[in-house]
C-alpha cells in the first residue's frame, strides 16, 4: 500500500493560493484567467488546443480537417500566420488559396472552433527565416525583432494586411479569435534581452491592439527565458526528442515522462537558443501553466530521424496533465505540407542560413493527424485524456498538483513509482495520475493501493493495476465526504480504473480487467474497453464507437474508414449496427526506371476512381534516405517536388484526392546516408528503393444526418 500525505497549508501558502485565484485576465465575454487556470462563464475551464497550418493545407479540406480536430477532442485550434507566405517579394501580396486566411478563420467560425492566432511578426515553425521574407533579412540598415522604427513600420504594414483578413473575426465582434500570440520565441531564440526586449514585446503588443486585433488572451513564449510583456500569458513547451540537436546519437531520457513540478524543457529550440537568458523571465507561481508546444509528434531533419509513437505522445501530455498543466497545446496536431515559393523554397534548410535542412514539401510532423489528413494512432491513443478533461477538466483545473515524497523524477529510474495527484484541497478530492512508460526504454508494471492523507480525512484507492507502457488516471473521493459529484445521480468514492464522460446521469468507466467502481445515487457506471475509449464519440449524450474516425458536421454524424463492413456500438443502450460500403476496385502499378548512385526512380500508376469511396490512400513503405515525388511526368520543378518525405521507418501515406487524382507519378528514393552523417531510429536495412506499394479506398458513412 503505498502513501501520500498532503501537508497542512500555512498561511503564506493560503494566502498564495487565494491570490491565485484572483481574475488575471479579465473577462471579455465568456474568457478570462486566473493565476492558476482559463475560464469560461466564469467556471475553470480546461481547454484542449492543436496547432494546425492553414497555409500548409489545400483549402479544399480544411472544413474536414477542422472536423476532425473537433472529433480529437480538439477546444481551440492555434495556427501561425508565415509573413514569407504571403508577401515573398515586398508589395506583393498574396491571400489566395492556401494562404487565404480570411476564408479559413470564416469557416472555424462556422464550425464553431476558437482560434488562437499567432501573428509572429516573427514564427519559426521550420518556415524559411522564421517567417520573415527574404527581401526583409537582406536589409542590413534594419535591426531586426526591435523597435528599429523602419523595421516596425515594416511590421505594421504587414499587420494591417492580415487583420483586413480577419477584420469582425476578433471574439469580442462575435467572431472564433479568442487569443493573439505575440512574436515567438522572442528572448530565447533570437531578439533583444532584458529591459530592451521587454520593451519591444510592448510595443508590439500595443501595436497589434491598436489595428484591431482585441480580445481575451494574449500569449508569449514562455519557456528558455522568453520574454513575457504585462499582460501576456506565458506558454510552454515540451518534446519527446530533439531532432534539431546537431549530434548523431541517442537522446538521453527524456524527463517530460515524469511527473514534476518543472516546467523548462531545455531541449526546446536548442538550436537557435542565444544562450544568454536561462529559466523563466516572470514569476511561474502567480501565471497558470499553460502548454502551447506540447509535441504532437516530431519533424526530422537531414541528420536526425526519430521515430514518435502514440505512446510517447499519449504518456507525455498525461504527465503534464498530472504536473500540473491546465491547458494541452499540441504543436503540432495536425501536420502539412509547405506550400511551392514563387521564387524560393519555403523550409528552413542550410542553404537558407538555418543549421539544418528539412523536407522541402512535407511538414507532416508524425502528428495525431498527418500531412494529407491520414488518422494515425496517436489520434485515437490521445482521444480519452482528450474527453476526460472536456468532461471533468473543470475538477482537473482546480486541483492543486501534489507530488509525493517518494515520487521519482528521475526519467533513468525504470523502477520507481511515477504518481502526480490533482488534488481539491479541503475536498478531500481529485485524480491520481501514473505513468508506467518511458521512451526508448522499458518499465515494468507495478500493482499497488494508495492511501491519501489529508487533515482529518485517510482516502483508500483500491489496488491499480499499473500496466508497463500504459499511463492513466483515478479519481477519488473521501468516504467521509458527499464524494465526488459526477453527475448530480452519480457520487463517486473510488476506483481502479480511469472515467472517461457522461452520459445523462450514468458514468462511462475505461480499461482492461475487472473495473472496481465504489459510487451513490441512482445513476450507473458503465464499462468499455481501452479500445472503445480511443475510437469513441460522444453525441448528443450517446457513446458511439466504431473502426474509423468518427466526425461531426453540424448535425450530421459520420464514419471515415477504410472498412468495407463496420459494426457502430452505441451505448448507455449497447446497441449494435452494422454498415456496409460498395467496395471501390483499385489497383496500382508500379515499375523500377533508373537506379544510379543517387537515387532509384520509378513510375507508379493509379488504376481508381472517387466514384464509390470518400479518397484513396497510396500506401509506401520505402527503404533510402529521403523519398520524392511529382504528379504526372516529372517536367515540373526539380527543386521543389509536388511531394517529399524522410525516411523515419513509417508508411508514407499520401490522399490520391488531396493531390488531384493523378493517374500517374514520378518517385525518386535517394540512397540512405551513413550513421555518421544521420540518426537514424529505425534503420533503414535492404536494398534502397520502394519496398511495398499499396493502394486502400477510404469510405465516408453517414450515420446520422438531421
Amino acid at each position: 500500500m503505498l502513501s501520500i500525505k498532503i501537508e497542512r497549508e500555512d498561511q503564506r501558502e493560503h494566502l498564495l493560493h487565494i491570490q491565485k485565484d484572483k481574475e488575471l485576465v479579465k473577462a471579455n465575454g465568456r474568457y478570462a484567467a486566473t493565476g492558476n487556470y482559463l475560464t469560461r462563464d466564469g467556471k475553470p475551464w480546461y481547454p484542449i488546443m492543436g496547432e494546425f497550418h492553414f497555409s500548409r493545407c489545400n483549402p479544399a479540406f480544411w472544413r474536414e480537417e477542422i472536423a476532425k480536430m473537433k472529433a480529437g477532442g480538439i477546444d481551440i485550434l492555434a495556427t501561425y500566420v508565415f509573413w514569407i507566405y504571403h508577401e515573398e517579394r515586398q508589395g506583393e501580396w498574396d491571400f489566395t488559396g492556401e494562404k487565404d486566411l480570411g476564408e479559413f478563420v470564416r469557416l472555424c467560425r462556422e464550425e464553431d472552433m476558437p482560434v488562437l492566432l499567432r501573428i509572429g511578426p516573427w514564427a519559426h515553425g521550420e518556415c524559411r527565416n522564421g517567417g520573415f521574407p527574404d527581401w526583409l533579412v537582406a536589409r542590413k540598415d534594419l535591426k531586426l525583432r526591435s523597435d528599429d522604427e523602419d523595421y516596425l513600420e515594416l511590421v505594421e504594414a504587414f499587420w494591417k494586411k492580415v487583420y483586413e483578413q480577419v477584420d469582425h473575426m476578433m471574439y469580442p465582434q462575435g467572431g472564433p479569435v479568442i487569443g493573439i500570440q505575440i512574436e515567438n520565441e522572442y528572448g530565447h531564440c533570437g531578439g533583444l534581452q532584458g529591459e530592451a526586449g521587454v520593451q519591444h514585446m510592448k510595443t508590439l503588443k500595443a501595436m497589434a491592439i491598436k489595428l484591431g486585433f482585441c480580445t481575451s488572451y494574449y500569449t508569449a513564449t514562455g519557456w528558455g527565458g522568453g520574454i513575457v510583456p504585462e499582460g501576456c500569458l506565458p506558454v510552454l513547451a515540451a518534446y519527446c526528442g530533439a531532432p534539431w540537436e546537431q549530434h548523431v546519437h541517442q537522446m538521453p531520457p527524456n524527463a517530460n515522462f515524469v511527473f514534476s513540478h518543472y516546467k523548462d524543457d531545455k531541449n526546446v529550440g536548442s538550436d537557435l537558443s542565444v544562450g544568454e537568458e536561462t529559466g523563466f523571465s516572470y514569476d511561474t507561481e502567480a501565471m497558470p501553466y499553460l502548454m502551447a508546444e506540447l509535441g504532437g509528434g516530431l519533424q526530422v531533419t537531414g541528420h536526425r530521424r526519430p521515430y514518435v509513437t502514440a505512446q510517447d505522445t499519449a504518456c507525455m501530455a498525461l504527465c503534464k496533465a498530472g504536473s500540473g498543466a491546465n491547458l494541452l497545446g499540441y504543436y503540432m496536431y495536425h501536420g502539412g505540407t509547405n506550400p511551392k515559393g514563387k521564387y524560393t523554397s519555403l523550409q528552413e534548410s542550410k542553404e537558407s542560413g538555418y543549421i539544418n535542412d528539412l523536407p522541402v514539401r512535407s511538414y507532416d510532423f508524425q502528428a495525431p493527424i498527418g500531412e494529407y489528413g491520414s488518422i494515425n494512432e496517436g489520434y485515437f491513443a490521445l482521444k480519452p485524456l482528450h474527453m476526460f478533461l472536456k468532461e471533468f477538466g473543470e475538477l482537473v483545473a482546480e486541483g492543486e498538483c501534489i507530488l509525493p515524497s517518494w515520487n521519482s523524477e528521475n526519467p533513468s529510474d525504470m523502477e520507481a513509482y511515477r504518481i502526480g495527484l490533482r488534488h481539491l484541497r479541503g475536498k478531500g478530492q481529485g485524480f491520481l495520475f501514473y505513468n508506467r512508460y518511458q521512451r526508448h526504454d522499458k518499465m515494468d508494471s507495478k500493482t499497488a493501493g494508495v492511501t491519501i492523507e489529508e487533515e482529518k480525512w485517510q482516502i483508500e484507492i483500491p489496488e491499480i493495476c499499473m500496466e508497463a507502457g500504459t499511463a492513466g488516471w483515478i479519481p477519488y473521493a473521501a468516504q467521509e465526504t458527499d464524494g465526488m459529484v459526477l453527475t448530480p445521480e452519480f457520487r463517486l468514492y473510488s476506483s481502479n480504473c480511469p472515467v472517461l464522460c457522461r452520459l445523462g446521469e450514468d458514468v462511462v468507466f475505461f480499461g482492461e480487467g475487472e473495473p472496481e467502481v465504489v459510487w451513490q445515487g441512482s445513476g450507473d457506471a458503465l464499462f468499455i474497453s481501452k479500445w472503445e475509449a480511443e475510437h469513441a464519440l460522444k453525441y448528443k449524450e450517446q457513446l458511439y464507437v466504431a473502426d474509423g474516425c468518427l466526425i461531426q458536421e453540424k448535425d450530421k454524424l459520420s464514419l471515415i474508414t477504410q472498412k468495407e463492413r463496420n459494426e457502430i456500438m452505441v451505448y448507455p443502450e449497447e446497441k449494435r449496427e452494422e454498415v456496409c460500403c460498395e467496395p471501390a476496385e483499385v489497383s496500382i502499378k508500379l515499375k523500377e526506371c533508373e537506379e544510379n548512385g543517387i537515387y532509384v526512380e520509378y513510375e507508379l500508376l493509379i488504376y481508381g476512381s472517387l466514384e464509390k469511396c470518400h479518397d484513396l490512400w497510396i500506401n509506401l513503405d520505402i527503404i533510402g534516405d529521403r523519398g520524392e515525388f511529382w504528379t504526372g511526368d516529372k517536367a515540373g520543378d526539380l527543386e521543389q517536388p509536388d511531394g517529399d518525405w524522410y525516411y523515419q521507418g513509417k508508411t508514407w501515406k499520401i490522399s490520391w484526392k488531396y493531390i488531384g487524382c493523378p493517374d500517374k507519378m514520378i518517385f525518386r528514393i535517394y540512397h540512405a546516408k551513413s550513421s555518421e552523417e544521420t540518426y537514424y531510429e529505425i534503420l533503414p536495412v535492404g536494398k534502397t528503393g520502394i519496398r511495398k506499394a499499396d493502394l486502400k479506398a477510404e469510405y465516408k458513412i453517414k450515420l446520422i444526418s438531421e
